[in-house]
């Protein structure tokens, strides 16, 4: 009794600590723009926003999409964080929204300098592994009779995430292939053999893992491999506490250590995000993710960073601030986004929820096999803890069009860039689709994308990314949805369920919103 006591508490402490209140949003808005100003305003007086938190930006009066690093910093991070220092706004705003005018996407940052000299010798560690990879790969098709096509095509230079992305299927589909053959000695024979290469291309602690889920495999680490594992993994600790530059990476046996534990996949890839770490390639970002981190102390541009209120039960003494944004194609569409949330609040989220599974059938791939199982666990979810009907699509196909009226509640995948007119969307709905790119064009009335496709067909709030974000970085639907239909508003159960921050992903719809709102 004690424990579900403490439970309860702990619950109802954190939903409170959590919740945000009106005076803890900061609204964005380009202040050069009278029309932006306007919209900022009306959110203000829908929510009850005092208007002393508004925000206005010295930005072109035009309306832009994107904005360079450096006038990034000057024009929007760092008025901000000069807010957010206020003696009146210090340790109270919880929540930025950022409206219509302001750009949604930052560019990336120059080139690391200093570390050009580097470059040369990982790009030629990279071409020596990746003939190494070739070798390995060569016994597995000899093994399997079977071409890694990847590997083969002609004039053709793939880049190293595409060569480990294809290639994890193909190993995939060797396995399965093996496991097929009838004559149990030979498969034995073959199973082992196909284990060491896996160990090459993957390394010793993913093989052990792999050896666990296959049938009839035994992998065990010897004393001193699990010494050398060790050993390395104090080394990878030493290097990230003494924020070790690439050069004494190279001197340090990092990459040596690394390919031990890695394999050749795992060393090439780190290699690959080495090099465009110092070129600054994959530094841009959605100006809304980057503004989630604008109270850091200084951290890495690169790819992402990791979102610290991901899964955390308690918040406090934390530096992130959730960000979510008022935008689409065109102003009526930005500014009704607060409109339609607060009358589905008042009248209830009524409508059908619309889950798409079944693209793992198309991509065989573990990371899009737990995605899909994430949407399956979606549909259930909503049918046992809501009053909605829940309509499943678990072909590998798409809903067609027309055939989801009155959508409340809609998930799936993985039309690129080609929106289905499948819904007719309930005032409040609230969705999103798995796919790459699919916020590039977020105000563009003609874009076939689906963020912009969509609020331009009514949704209430949705999100999407302003460049390839990579599948890792979607929250899980089950996790999302499973936030709101538990009383989050729309901005904590994004939080909530988020990977990253500091990279593409932006969340459209008012923070406030609460499709499920608890009653206590």
């Amino acid at each position: 009794m004690l424990i579900l006591l403490c439970g309860f508490l702990i619950s109802l402490t954190t939903h409170r600590a959590l919740a945000i209140e009106p005076n803890e949003i900061l609204v964005i808005a380009n202040g050069n723009n009278p029309a932006f100003v306007r919209i900022a305003r009306h959110y203000c007086k829908k929510r009850g926003v005092p208007e002393k938190n508004i925000l206005k930006l010295d930005l072109k009066p035009e309306l832009t999409d994107d904005i360079s690093r450096s006038d990034y910093e000057k024009l929007v991070a760092r008025p901000v964080r000069a807010k957010l220092a206020d003696p009146n706004f210090s340790d109270t705003i919880k929540c930025l929204l950022t409206v219509y005018g302001v750009p949604f996407r930052v560019g990336p940052r120059e080139m690391l300098g200093d570390e050009q000299k580097n470059l040369g010798p990982l790009g030629d560690m990279v071409r020596g592994k990746m003939k190494e990879l070739k070798e390995v790969v060569g016994q597995l098709e000899v093994l399997t009779g079977t071409k890694c096509e990847v590997l083969h095509a002609a004039d053709n230079k793939p880049s190293v995430k595409k060569v480990m992305r294809e290639l994890d299927s193909y190993v995939e589909e060797s396995y399965s292939k093996i496991e097929a053959m009838e004559d149990d000695p030979e498969k034995t024979r073959h199973l082992r053999k196909w284990l060491g290469l896996y160990s090459n291309i993957y390394g010793r602690s993913k093989t052990r893992q792999a050896a666990k889920s296959k049938a009839g495999l035994a992998f065990r680490l010897t004393p001193a491999a699990q010494k050398e594992i060790k050993e390395s993994m104090k080394l990878f600790e030493r290097a990230r506490e003494r924020k070790w530059g690439f050069e004494k990476r190279i001197q340090g046996g990092f990459y040596r250590k690394l390919e031990t534990v890695a394999g050749l996949g795992g060393l090439l890839l780190r290699l690959d995000a080495d090099i465009g770490n110092i070129k600054g390639t994959e530094t841009g970002a959605s100006v809304d993710s980057e503004l989630s981190m604008v109270m850091f102390d200084d951290y890495e541009l690169y790819r992402h960073q990791p979102n610290e209120l991901k899964d955390r039960l308690f918040w406090t003494d934390t530096t992130t601030i959730m960000v979510s944004r008022l935008d689409g194609p065109g102003e009526d569409i930005a500014a009704a986004l607060v409109d339609k949330a607060v009358l589905a609040e008042q009248n209830g989220l009524k409508g059908i929820a619309c889950i798409d599974s079944g693209y793992s059938k198309k991509k065989k791939n573990a990371l899009y096999v737990e995605y899909d199982q994430s949407l399956h666990q979606t549909a259930s979810l909503l049918a046992e803890h809501t009053q909605m009907k829940v309509v499943h699509e678990q072909t590998a196909g798409l809903f067609a069009p027309g055939t989801c009226p009155n959508t409340a509640l809609y998930c799936g995948w993985y039309s690129l860039k080609r929106y289905v007119d499948a819904f007719d969307f309930a005032c409040g709905a609230v969705g999103f689709h798995i796919a790459s790119w699919e916020a590039v064009n977020l105000r563009d009335p003609q874009s076939t994308q689906w963020c912009p496709a969509m609020l331009s067909d009514g949704i209430t709030a949705t999100m999407g990314a302003v460049a390839e974000p990579y599948l890792a970085a979607f929250p899980k639907p089950d996790r999302f949805f499973g936030q709101l239909i538990n009383g989050k508003c729309l901005a904590e159960a994004f939080y909530r369920t988020k990977p990253y921050n500091s990279w593409q992903m932006l969340l459209i719809g008012d923070p406030l919103y609460t499709p499920f709102k608890r009653v206590n």
